[in-house]
């Protein structure tokens, strides 16, 4: 844990307080997963093991109960670490995953004055770069028997990652069709409410004809996968400047991340009927 992950740990706690987040530990977590005395409430402190040695990592997860009592939830999971410092290099990551968390924040912050139908979860995951430890850390506790949400209450996981920069297409690829038997309404519904092109599969590398990006396996979406929770993963193709010195903040195209935002949202909102009757894993 560097400084520069202190402070940004710091400035998410802000932005979840400020979007009306209860800190999910001392509301409705496990009692045993309660924060140390000197742990922020919004933190969910976790080990893991890396090249050898035993690291720690730190998930930020704040909730907003459902308008009227409900059972369901829904998650939203992005990941807040990048690569850092890399010698004297600056790796900023603004698309990986600084977009991710800016679309996470901004959903927060305008469910918090609407009707909301479940209870959301929203987490910024850590270490995920090196392994998607901070994913499998939140399912660990998901999985305890008093967990709540229990594992069946959650309708939907939606993982966001590199979702600043549209492709040639400007289109967002929305992963996990094979979750839901009713994916192509869901589908049709998404890019009728915000205007969004989606489209359920990337596309193979440039100049390949094989894809050979394992995307079940790219992101924190795959933790969920392997728990057998419903999952839905926003992203992109790998860019040039993706994990790049270059992956900076100017390139960001703001018009296209409101839009995926705004096709998120979307799922926060949707009828039940279309997330629970899921297809055959």
């Amino acid at each position: 844990m560097t400084p520069g992950a202190a402070l940004t740990r710091d400035y998410l706690i802000l932005r979840m307080q400020q979007a009306g987040l209860l800190p999910w530990s001392s509301s409705l977590a496990p009692l045993t997963m309660a924060p140390a005395k000197h742990h922020n409430p919004f933190e969910q402190h976790f080990s893991y093991q890396y090249q050898f040695t035993e690291r720690q990592g730190v998930n930020l997860i704040g909730m907003l109960p459902a308008t009227h009592a409900s059972g369901q939830w829904r998650l939203i999971v992005a990941h807040y670490d990048h690569l850092g410092m890399r010698g004297s290099k600056l790796y900023p990551g603004a698309d990986d995953n600084a977009s991710g968390i800016a679309a996470m924040l901004a959903l927060a912050e305008h469910a918090k004055s609407q009707q909301r139908p479940t209870n959301l979860l929203f987490i910024a995951t850590d270490a995920e770069e090196q392994g998607l430890y901070g994913s499998q850390a939140l399912v660990a506790m998901l999985q305890d028997n008093n967990s709540q949400p229990s594992m069946s209450q959650i309708e939907l996981a939606i993982n966001l990652d590199m979702v600043g920069r549209p492709d040639r297409y400007h289109t967002i690829y929305l992963e996990g069709r094979r979750n839901f038997s009713q994916f192509a309404a869901l589908q049709q519904h998404l890019m009728q409410a915000v205007g969004l092109c989606i489209r359920a599969n990337h596309p193979p590398e440039a100049g390949k004809t094989i894809q050979r990006i394992d995307w079940l396996r790219s992101s924190d979406h795959y933790s969920f996968h392997q728990a057998k929770l419903p999952w839905l993963y926003f992203g992109i193709p790998p860019h040039s400047d993706y994990h790049q010195t270059s992956d900076i903040a100017s390139k960001i195209d703001i018009e296209f991340l409101a839009a995926v935002t705004e096709t998120a949202y979307e799922l926060l909102i949707i009828d039940s009927y279309l997330l629970n009757n899921r297809a055959k894993q």
